[in-house]
C-alpha cells in the first residue's frame, strides 16, 4: 500500500468518526402537542381547585413560582399556601372558574404562556357578587413536566351602568 493510499483510508475513517460524534439533530418540537398539555395541566389545576386538594395544587407549581394578582405578589410556595389556605378558611363556599383564550409554545418547547379569563363567586350561592378578571401563566417544562412559573391576573371593573332614562 502507498503512503497516499493509508493517508487516504486513515482520512476517510477520521471524516467517518468526526460525522458519527456530531449529535443528531433534536426533532422539531410539535407546538401544538405541548400547547394542548399545557390546557391539558391547566384543567387539571383547575379540577384540584374546585376539589380543595392542596397538594394536587401544589404539584402545578415550580419551586421558585411567583403570583401577581392585583398588587399582591407572592413567592414562593409557602407563601402561596399559607394565602389560599387563609382564603378557603374565609370564605369557604368560594367557587372559581376559568377559561383559556390562547396558549403559545416556545420554539425550544421549554416555556409557554396561557393566557384566559377567570371569575370566582367569594360566597358561592350567597349574595357576594361574582368577580371576573383576566391572567397570564408562564409555564415552564421542567424534568418532562409543564409547571407554573409566573402567574398573574387582575380584576376587571365592571361597566358602569348606563343612566336611566325617565
Amino acid at each position: 500500500m502507498s503512503l497516499r493510499y493509508r493517508l487516504c483510508v486513515v482520512a476517510a475513517v477520521l471524516f467517518l468518526v468526526a460525522c458519527a460524534a456530531q449529535p443528531a439533530e433534536e426533532p422539531a418540537v410539535d407546538v401544538a402537542a405541548e400547547a394542548q398539555a399545557i390546557r391539558d395541566a391547566s384543567a387539571a389545576w383547575l379540577a384540584a381547585i374546585e376539589a380543595r386538594d392542596g397538594a394536587t395544587i401544589d404539584g402545578f407549581f415550580s419551586a421558585d413560582i411567583t403570583t401577581i394578582f392585583d398588587g399582591k405578589i407572592r413567592h414562593g410556595l409557602a407563601e402561596i399556601q399559607a394565602a389560599r389556605d387563609e382564603q378557603w378558611a374565609e370564605q369557604p363556599d368560594s367557587t372559581v372558574t376559568w377559561t383559556t383564550t390562547a396558549v403559545e409554545v416556545a420554539a425550544s418547547g421549554d416555556l409557554a404562556f396561557e393566557r384566559g379569563n377567570w371569575s370566582e363567586d367569594p360566597d358561592g350561592a350567597g349574595e357576594m357578587p361574582e368577580v371576573y378578571g383576566e391572567y397570564l401563566t408562564v409555564w415552564k417544562k421542567i424534568d418532562g413536566q409543564w409547571k407554573v412559573l409566573h402567574d398573574a391576573g387582575t380584576t376587571l371593573k365592571a361597566e358602569e351602568e348606563a343612566p336611566s332614562e325617565g
